[in-house]
């Protein structure tokens, strides 16, 4: 059975993160906004226009199952 783990919100994921979410095609670039698998979903209203979490380390990392943290 797969478990998935929790997102740590760190300096380190964050870092990554700017990397994949950054140049995603449905992140709504609020500044301060980011690690949306850790932190929960973005302030803004967004719409879904692709994603990147599929290819992000942090998903790759935490085992993830999940698309568009951002939005949901």
């Amino acid at each position: 059975m797969n478990v998935m783990k929790k997102v740590e919100d760190n300096y380190e994921n964050e870092t990554i993160c700017i990397r994949f979410c950054g140049s995603c095609p449905s992140y709504p670039g609020v500044k301060g906004e980011l690690l949306f698998c850790a932190r929960g979903k973005s302030t803004s209203p967004n719409q879904k226009s692709g994603c990147n979490c599929g290819l992000c380390d942090i998903w790759n990392k935490y085992d993830l199952d999940d698309f568009y943290y951002c939005i949901k």
